[in-house]
């Protein structure tokens, strides 16, 4: 249980940002399967390229 809240109380889930990031690749990325705007660099996040 505490996994899943912080220490402010407020819902946390390690998934959070990896669907905020898919669904913002919906909206700007003409291919969200293959993006060319918004890119994952593993290891370190995600990287915007005009």
């Amino acid at each position: 249980l505490e996994d899943m809240w912080d220490f402010a109380g407020d819902f946390v889930n390690d998934n959070t940002l990896t669907v905020y990031i898919k669904r913002l690749r919906e909206k700007v990325e003409d291919d969200p399967g293959n993006p060319k705007i918004i890119k994952t660099v593993r290891g370190i996040g995600y990287i915007a390229q005009k």
